[in-house]
């Protein structure tokens, strides 16, 4: 078995990073080098082999020493690799474990789906003093037809949409970055906490995304062309995450409805999932699951 290397960023090969995030079995977008560039003020690795296999590590610089931290944006990190082995493979991720363990006071991270249970359980027997909390996640199956989909939908959502079948709603692909971040820090900025730091790294984020046809802005307007809702979704292998959304106006929860299902029903019959990112909180996960979503759960990690 070999031993896992620790580099820092300089260290590091972007490409053969990249190649083995966009060659994992358990691939995500937040992990791949650019992406980690603009969530974290600074990331190192953890690296099995030729690259066979790469942990992410985000840090935050302390006056006395160096935190590991989970950044905003980017749901789960972990370990990645194409090869499924190593992925399950307890003596490799027990030696992350006592890397961080030993070399570190204090982190905090989050753990791909595919890979909690074993961090569970490496955690459970060699290391009860890190502690481990399940968050959720919510994915809806888009291979089915939109009829199969809508009848999984839960009354309540179902009841907003007649609500609103006699609207005349439009709903557009937009470009206008500017008007996303200014609905988005008027109608969400309080409530999420959102200093001027997290609209950079949205804002660049969107961009990056965009540039890279990665993602999509959509809108909803009303009759009188004004928006009611706005949401970005990043589009990454056969994974569509619903990244940043915002609603206006006193319609909200029933314009979001609407516009989730406006991209269901555009988008379904494909091989590939609708991520909402999921919420602990509850009002959040009953809404997303409203559309028929199931958890796919994954653990926070803290020392």
């Amino acid at each position: 078995m070999k031993k896992i290397k620790f580099l820092y960023n300089k260290e590091i090969n972007r490409i053969e990073w990249d190649n083995c995030i966009q060659n994992s079995v358990n691939s995500k977008i937040y992990a791949f080098s650019w992406y980690l560039d603009i969530v974290s003020e600074e990331w190192n690795g953890l690296v099995y082999g030729d690259y066979e296999l790469v942990f992410p590590i985000v840090m935050k610089k302390n006056i006395f020493f160096n935190k590991i931290i989970h950044p905003l944006f980017c749901q789960q990190l972990g370990p990645f690799s194409p090869s499924l082995f190593l992925l399950k493979n307890s003596n490799v991720h027990s030696q992350i474990l006592s890397f961080l363990d030993e070399n570190y006071k204090n982190f905090e991270f989050s753990i791909n789906h595919e890979c909690s249970q074993i961090f569970k359980r490496e955690i459970r027997t060699q290391y009860p003093h890190i502690k481990h909390i399940d968050r959720v996640n919510l994915e809806l199956d888009l291979a089915k037809d939109y009829e199969s989909l809508f009848n999984n939908y839960n009354n309540n959502t179902k009841r907003h949409l007649r609500k609103n079948e006699e609207i005349n709603f439009s709903i557009t692909v937009i470009e206008d970055l500017n008007n996303f971040i200014n609905i988005l820090q008027k109608y969400v900025g309080d409530k999420a906490n959102l200093k001027s730091s997290h609209y950079v790294i949205i804002r660049d984020l969107i961009s990056k995304c965009l540039d890279k046809n990665l993602g999509s802005l959509f809108a909803l307007y009303n009759q009188e062309e004004e928006v009611l809702a706005m949401s970005f979704i990043v589009h990454y292998a056969n994974r569509d995450i619903l990244l940043f959304n915002v609603s206006s106006k006193s319609l909200q929860s029933n314009a979001m409805t609407v516009l989730v299902d406006d991209y269901v029903q555009k988008e379904c019959l494909q091989n590939k999932v609708l991520d909402f990112e999921g919420s602990n909180i509850s009002g959040v996960k009953r809404f997303y699951k409203g559309f028929g979503a199931v958890e796919r759960n994954y653990i926070h990690i803290q020392k």
